[in-house]
């Protein structure tokens, strides 16, 4: 069996859904409010366990509750946890606010103080992977762990779903390229995504190029830019859309399916996932994957 580790966030989220966005200084009762792990990589190998891929998390969780709670929901997902060190007292938290009137979500977030220490990490769980996925978090190590995984022919996936400082230092070591439409015109410059996709593609040259934009599916890089369309489903929670999208996007593409391929699977899977409240508790069954968006 394929096996993929991943290094990136893993963090304690507490969303809260209400029927609309909270005005300012105001008070407002949440419809529902409940706890789950969260981050983009850690969501990512949450599916792709799913999706019957030995998926596995290497990184550190700090040694307080939410750290302890992270540990076990892993675990329980069906992602390998033999690579996690404990250390830093304050785990990465959040708190996401969703809003059923605007299908949105808005966020707010804690680092915490786990440290980004390449020293702490076993990088030899990397050497039988097929892929290492990174998102940009805890970038030293995400970068000792990128320069390991090319020096022994591992492919290396980046999630790059926002600018962080320092990012651009992680392009030349990956071969699996997926930005978020905001990202890709940012670092490039550019105003529209194919010139952007272009500019990525000669600048890095990845074996693979993709690039999400929501609701409006996106563009994969085949010589020049093609689009891809997006899954039309009711929304009930977009929370991890793009994650749940890169998790099955790396299952389809350890598969040896091409990445038109992919973007088509990831993009079913995602759709899927908003249709749904939650990320880690949902089946990812094939059968109900394929009828995603067959009602609308």
């Amino acid at each position: 069996m394929k096996k993929i580790v991943g290094l990136g966030a893993c963090v304690y989220d507490t969303l809260i859904r209400c029927g609309r966005y909270p005005k300012e200084d105001t008070k407002q009762r949440a419809e529902e409010v409940f706890v789950s792990g969260g981050g983009p990589v850690s969501n990512a190998l949450a599916v792709m366990s799913r999706l019957g891929v030995r998926a596995e998390y290497l990184g550190a969780l700090a040694n307080d509750a939410a750290g302890e709670y992270l540990l076990k929901d892993l675990s329980a997902c069906g992602v390998g946890t033999e690579g996690v060190v404990r250390a830093g007292s304050r785990s990465f938290t959040s708190y996401i606010l969703l809003s059923a009137e605007g299908k949105t979500r808005t966020c707010v977030f804690d680092r915490g103080d786990v440290p980004d220490e390449p020293a702490l990490l076993g990088f030899a769980r990397i050497d039988e992977a097929s892929v290492l996925h990174l998102d940009g978090n805890s970038l030293q190590c995400a970068l000792a762990a990128a320069r390991y995984a090319r020096e022994r022919g591992v492919l290396v996936s980046l999630d790059a779903g926002g600018l962080y400082e320092g990012i651009e230092k992680l392009l030349p070591y990956v071969d699996i390229l997926i930005p978020s439409a905001e990202f890709a015109l940012g670092i490039t410059g550019k105003g529209e995504i194919p010139a952007a996709m272009e500019a990525l593609q000669n600048r890095y040259a990845p074996k693979a190029l993709a690039v999400t934009d929501g609701k409006n599916g996106g563009f994969y890089w085949d010589g020049a830019p093609r689009r891809y369309a997006a899954v039309q489903v009711e929304a009930v929670d977009t929370n991890g859309a793009g994650d749940t999208f890169h998790g099955a996007f790396l299952a389809a593409y350890v598969q040896g399916k091409a990445v038109a391929e992919c973007c088509a699977f990831a993009g079913r899977v995602a759709a899927y996932k908003c249709a749904r409240r939650g990320l880690r508790g949902l089946s990812f069954s094939y059968d109900e994957i394929g009828r995603t968006g067959e009602e609308t």
